[in-house]
């Protein structure tokens, strides 16, 4: 009776693995394709980088100086920095580092910012608009790139958002295959396929035509995927390059890490609740995009998907334990297919020693951060 119950146990967790884990073997193939080359030369759009600000004197001049030195004429091109209600002198840096600065005191939040910004920008004659963290280096090719993608009909670009600091701890380095994944190969994987990549709030571009017919009416504390399924909702998708980047600065500190990871992923359980069943009817109507934002938004992290293959390793007989490590061969490949795609071998070993701890670690924060803050609001990281 314990044997068949714990057989039963081990089938149930297989089958809940067996979807995700699919969806990155599909992802991964589809990651290693080579895009079609592009049909139309390049036309010089005219691209306003749009930099959101809060407190952020400590990188803001060393940002707004790597999006001012593209290799783009200058004439097409134009570095706006939202001081967003700022207390130090965030302002007074990025005009000094030769950014336009736009100082903003109202209700406070990325979403809202940018909503405002837009407003102004979209009189003036900018053919694009791209979003670039204030914690950020813009590869310098990265407008050039945009440039080519707007030129054959690219509506929603995102550029490859990278960690800037891989090196300072283990930490940061297992945050460097995590971002190697879900911001570089899955996108890629996806965009491959046909579907809309996503947007992941840093160095992503969009369209004249697409913020006139879909505002950046996004307000939540992840704006960026709320964004993304508005834009689905419309009919538009993004494209994923990863023929240039954004370099962000990762959180070291435990405390920083913190508020990262629970705004992340509380945010993405958020977004679910108010939007997957509205997704879900717009699917069954046929209607595509709604379908690609709602599969974006449901695949787990991956190292949730661990939790199903343990169980169905501890419960289930011989056969099951080998289906469980055959499904756990197939992460661990796309894992070391984007590390070589998109990030470094280098401690490796010590990042397979540290995952375990850090799953454990985001599931007790989540749970810690759902049971004392029930409504969590927006909470900016910490600099280093």
């Amino acid at each position: 009776m314990l044997y068949t119950l714990a057989q039963v146990i081990a089938v149930i967790a297989l089958a809940i693995a067996f979807i995700p884990v699919t969806y990155f073997t599909v992802i991964t193939l589809a990651g290693l394709l080579p895009r079609k080359a592009f049909s139309q030369p390049s036309q010089g759009s005219k691209i306003a980088v749009v930099i959101p600000a809060h407190n952020e004197k400590l990188l803001i001049a060393e940002t707004v100086k790597a999006a001012k030195a593209q290799n783009y004429a200058a004439d097409d091109f134009t570095v706006v920095v939202i001081a967003d209600n700022c207390t130090d002198e965030t302002a007074e840096l990025a005009r000094e580092a030769g950014a336009r600065v736009i100082e903003r005191s109202g209700p406070p939040g990325k979403g809202q910012a940018l909503f405002d910004t837009f407003k102004t920008l979209l009189t003036e004659q900018w053919d694009a608009f791209l979003i670039v963290d204030a914690d950020s280096l813009l590869h310098a090719q990265g407008l050039t790139v945009l440039d080519q993608e707007l030129s054959n009909g690219s509506k929603v670009i995102q550029l490859r958002y990278a960690i800037r600091n891989p090196e300072e701890s283990v930490r940061t380095r297992a945050l460097e295959l995590g971002m190697a994944s879900f911001n570089a190969l899955r996108p890629k994987g996806r965009t491959a396929l046909g579907m809309s990549s996503g947007i992941f709030g840093n160095g992503f571009c969009i369209s004249r035509e697409a913020l006139e017919t879909v505002p950046y009416l996004a307000h939540s504390i992840v704006e960026d995927i709320e964004y993304h399924i508005h834009l689905c909702k419309s009919g538009f998708k993004t494209v994923f390059t990863d023929k240039a980047c954004v370099y962000a600065e990762m959180p070291t500190s435990v405390e920083a890490s913190e508020t990262q990871r629970v705004r992340w992923e509380r945010g993405r359980w958020i977004t679910i609740q108010s939007y997957a069943k509205e997704l879900w009817k717009l699917s069954l109507k046929g209607n595509v995009r709604a379908m690609d934002a709602l599969s974006d938004l449901l695949t787990p992290p991956a190292t949730l998907i661990l939790y199903p293959l343990i169980i169905a390793g501890i419960f289930g007989g011989w056969a099951l334990k080998a289906v469980a490590l055959g499904m756990l061969m197939l992460l661990v490949l796309h894992y070391v297919i984007a590390s070589a795609k998109y990030g470094s071998f280098s401690g490796l070993f010590r990042i397979a020693c540290f995952v375990p701890w850090y799953t454990v670690w985001k599931v007790w924060i989540i749970v810690v951060s759902s049971l004392k803050e029930k409504n969590l609001g927006w909470n900016r990281t910490g600099r280093e």
